[in-house]
């Protein structure tokens, strides 16, 4: 009965509208009716405990279902957003923009009161020096500003008819042309000169009271010397071509002793970025033909130097080799150099260390020696000179911004070092000539310079070194001074008033002397003084094209020596003008 009672109500309860109800209140209700008929089985199960195994059977549509849980993992996972991309290349798309508006083009500025300072095509500077009869003369001519080639002359003479006293005719002149042309192309240049020297000296190193010549010409030598060269030069600006230097030079020297030397040399230089480091590679062919009155020699040098040049912020590096081959006097011999030079910033271009070593074969050739020492004997001994080691460490740097100094030393190992020491061989009896002699020499240096300029006004510079000699058999270095010091200095007066000033001081040397006693003639070494030669020259400037000077040379009034037997001219003095003709 109760059964059929919750029938009704549920059948009354289902008359509702069903739109009126939600889904959930509708779960409701049919949980409400479950919950009611099961409290009422309770419920007549205790009323009548004498009725058994009774079924009740209860009829809906609602079935319930439970939701599928979501479970979270116990352990986190980072998922990288930044997806990988393999073969990516770039590329950069471009595309002109144009603007909306067009530039209107404005007149280029340009600067006033600084106008290019003209050029003149020539220079003639003249003088004469009263005391010993100097004239001087020298004229420079060339084209101006061209962007294409270049070309000029220079000329000079000064001579002299001096005769100084106790000793012979000490007359000179030298005479000089020198003719220059330039070409410029693209990417090369192309260089010619071509050089003629005349000097004229006397040997006057002997006693007058003994020897009586009245013919100059009997002391007379002169020295004659023609030189063209070519040079072929590149200038690459980058780093893929080779950059290349090629000289070709021939000269041939003689004098009146019918002495010839003739010389041909060809000197190619070639460099080239590997890398950042730069490689350096110097050839050098040169053939001499001596030509004497008694006999005729030939000299081939070939060289070759390859060096690396490598730097960094502080530093730089040039390391190389050099590797020579002498074949001179029917013998062929070879020789090799080390080359090493470094040197480091240490602050500011104010201290850099630096030091190295190198070596290389010195040629004495007649055109070296008698340039070095006019006075030689026509009949030269030819020996080279091999510099085996040159081992050397200084320190430089800029003091201030006007300021620079350097100071070094160095020891190097000669074989063969040339000297000069007075013949007493030769026939005239006169002993006014020079022989030379060689022999293997260790050599310390000590130098040191120091420049300061201040603008254009002030220039001062000076310069020393101090020589140790160890000759292996003779006692003296002969002719060899020990110490050399030259000061100089250069002050613009409103470029109007030019000073030059020159301070030149010599140490001793030492020489052989003939010295005759009862029993024999020996030679002994005698040691020359040293000497100061003060120079001092004013230039008053008239004009841009003309000027006036004076010179005053060895304001000391020293009769010093050179060479042994040849003093110098004491003090003298030279007036003269500068002009520009055109």
């Amino acid at each position: 009965m109760a059964l059929m009672n919750t029938t009704d109500f549920s059948q009354q309860g289902s008359h509702e509208p069903q739109e009126l109800l939600c889904k959930r209140q509708r779960r409701k209700i049919e949980w409400l009716l479950i919950c009611l008929m099961v409290f009422g089985y309770v419920f007549s199960a205790v009323a009548q405990t004498n009725l058994n195994d009774i079924n009740y059977g209860v009829k809906s549509d609602f079935e319930p279902t439970i939701k599928d849980a979501i479970k979270f993992a116990d352990l986190p996972e980072i998922k990288d957003s930044v997806k990988r991309m393999d073969n990516v290349k770039y590329g950069i798309a471009s595309a002109p923009m144009f603007p909306k508006y067009e530039a209107q083009s404005i007149t280029a500025a340009k600067m006033q009161n600084e106008p290019l300072s003209k050029l003149y095509h020539s220079l003639l500077k003249v003088g004469y020096g009263p005391v010993y009869n100097m004239p001087y003369g020298e004229f420079w001519i060339a084209n101006t500003r061209n962007r294409d080639v270049s070309y000029g002359a220079h000329m000079k003479h000064f001579s002299s008819t001096a005769h100084l006293k106790n000793v012979g005719y000490s007359g000179f002149s030298d005479n000089v042309i020198n003719l220059f042309g330039k070409k410029m192309y693209k990417k090369h240049s192309l260089k010619g000169d071509f050089n003629y020297e005349r000097n004229v000296v006397h040997y006057y190193g002997y006693d007058t009271s003994i020897n009586h010549i009245r013919d100059n010409n009997y002391t007379k030598q002169r020295y004659q010397l023609f030189e063209p060269k070519l040079q072929f030069t590149s200038h690459y600006t980058d780093s893929v071509h080779m950059n290349h230097d090629i000289e070709l030079a021939y000269y041939n020297l003689q004098n009146l002793n019918r002495e010839e030397e003739n010389n041909i040399k060809l000197n190619a230089n070639g460099n080239m970025f590997i890398n950042k480091e730069k490689l350096n590679i110097n050839f050098l062919t040169d053939f001499y033909n001596h030509k004497q009155s008694n006999d005729t020699l030939n000299d081939l040098i070939v060289s070759v130097n390859p060096s690396f040049e490598a730097h960094g912020n502080k530093w730089h590096a040039d390391i190389g080799v050099g590797a020579t081959m002498d074949n001179f006097k029917n013998a062929t011999r070879f020789y090799f150099y080390p080359q090493l030079n470094v040197n480091f910033n240490v602050y500011e271009n104010m201290i850099i260390p630096y030091a190295g070593l190198k070596g290389g074969l010195i040629k004495n050739s007649f055109r070296s020696l008698s340039k070095e020492n006019p006075f030689v004997d026509t009949t030269l001994k030819y020996t080279n000179t091999n510099n085996k080691y040159n081992v050397f460490a200084g320190i430089k740097g800029n003091l201030s911004s006007n300021t620079s100094y350097d100071a070094n030393v160095s020891y190097a190992q000669y074989d063969s070092m040339h000297y000069f020491i007075t013949d007493y061989s030769g026939p005239n009896q006169l002993y006014n000539h020079f022989a030379v002699v060689y022999d293997n020499t260790s050599l310390v240096t000590i130098g040191g310079e120091i420049k300061h300029q201040f603008k254009e006004k002030l220039n001062i510079s000076a310069r020393g070194k101090y020589y140790l000699y160890q000759p292996k058999n003779f006692t003296r270095a002969y002719h060899k001074p020990d110490y050399d010091l030259t000061f100089s200095g250069i002050y613009n007066l409103q470029s109007k008033i030019i000073l030059r000033a020159d301070l030149m001081i010599m140490g001793k040397q030492w020489t052989l002397t003939r010295v005759s006693d009862s029993s024999a003639t020996i030679l002994r070494p005698k040691q020359l003084k040293g000497y100061v030669d003060a120079n001092l020259e004013a230039e008053y400037r008239y004009s841009k094209m003309l000027s006036f000077f004076v010179r005053f040379n060895n304001i000391a009034n020293q009769r010093y020596y050179r060479w042994d037997r040849y003093p110098s001219q004491r003090f003298n003095c030279m007036l003269g003008l500068t002009f520009v003709p055109f």
